[in-house]
């Protein structure tokens, strides 16, 4: 069996490195741990950059052609989170506006339930913030 050690990290598409940089440290305290920039066969040059928060690390990558890419989507990256009342009042005093007024309680989501709250990325990625009641 091939044993997987965890998730390394998720590749996201953006179009502009330092406002998305700037939105995932001001706003969700993620800290650029690696910027580069790798040619491509067409010696076109994409350009990432690395954040990370806790163990989640997030790739956001800038292609030349932002339509290059088309094979693949993700639908949104949930961040876990043990206080979803206390971090949504963090996130609305740093601007984000949620997709809805109150965490939603999905009571059949996980074994005890769970709670989220949906919100965009400057790019309009779909990021949600998620509480797993224990189990």
């Amino acid at each position: 069996m091939a044993k997987m050690e965890g998730l390394a990290h998720i590749g996201v598409f953006i179009t502009d490195i330092e406002r998305s940089k700037k939105f995932y440290e001001d706003v969700l305290d993620f800290e650029t741990i690696w910027e580069c920039g790798v040619e491509e066969k067409d010696g076109t040059v994409t350009n990432v950059a690395f954040v990370k928060n806790g163990s989640l690390v997030l790739e956001l990558v800038r292609t030349a052609n932002p339509q290059k890419r088309q094979d693949g989507w993700v639908d949104h990256i949930a961040l876990a989170v043990e206080d979803i009342e206390g971090i949504q009042k963090i996130l609305e005093e740093r601007g984000i506006e949620f997709e809805m007024d109150a965490p939603v309680l999905g009571a059949n989501v996980f074994p005890n339930g769970a709670k989220w709250l949906t919100f965009r990325g400057p790019d309009g990625e779909h990021l949600e913030i998620n509480e797993v009641f224990p189990y």
